[in-house]
């Protein structure tokens, strides 16, 4: 089967290892456009892609979204998860729709979260996770048409877009209630504070490691 990746740049895809591992056998293509021939493709997958696409007609694209949806749609859902102390974490594998994170739901992966992850290791985590949902689809679709279920608006949610100004920390707070929020925080936008006029980051990594989820559940709508 054919796989497209649509990045936002060419050097943005660091998944070839999952893919090896996981979806090996089938043919992948990159790029940083739809392609013209869109219909060509078992499958269109915006990796991390910042644009908003609403061409429904796209049958073949599928938009992975971490977070349960309807809840938490809009940006940041992996800092969310720590900064609100979610206990699952959850990808949603979605169709696309002309309103934001709102297609019908085909699949979702959830694990529990573990009290040594952070965002830097959740995202790694979360990419070959999502490499493996796109294993488990395709061997869905071998098998029937995909199917999706409607999301219910009543339990939908909304995460603001943040900016590098709100990662910064008030030094006056316990070390206990910034956990979460420096957890959340990763080394390309980390958090930071002011002493004495002068900026500092900060980051937090645990000692050990965690390893892959040894729970992970996925299910079909």
């Amino acid at each position: 089967m054919k796989i497209y990746f649509l990045l936002n740049h060419v050097y943005d895809f660091n998944a070839q290892e999952f893919c090896k591992k996981h979806i090996g056998d089938h043919e992948i293509s990159y790029g940083i456009v739809l392609p013209n021939n869109p219909e060509f493709f078992d499958l269109i997958i915006p990796w991390n892609y910042k644009k908003i696409l609403r061409d429904c007609k796209l049958h073949n694209v599928i938009i992975f979204h971490s977070s349960d949806l309807p809840k938490g749609k809009g940006w940041a859902p992996i800092f969310n998860v720590f900064h609100r102390q979610l206990e699952e974490y959850v990808i949603s594998a979605i169709f696309l729709d002309e309103e934001v994170d709102s297609g019908n739901i085909i699949a979702q992966c959830r694990f529990k979260m573990r009290n040594t992850y952070t965002a830097e290791l959740i995202r790694r985590i979360d990419e070959e996770v999502t490499i493996m949902m796109i294993a488990e689809i395709l061997k869905k679709m071998k098998e029937k048409e995909l199917t999706g279920s409607k999301q219910d608006k009543k339990q939908e949610t909304y995460y603001a877009r943040r900016y590098p100004r709100d990662n910064e920390v008030d030094i006056n707070s316990t070390l206990a209630s910034l956990v979460p929020f420096l957890k959340g925080c990763e080394k390309n936008h980390p958090s930071f504070f002011y002493y004495k006029g002068d900026k500092f980051t900060i980051s937090i990594t645990p000692s050990i490691p965690p390893l892959m989820p040894d729970d992970l559940d996925i299910t079909f709508s």
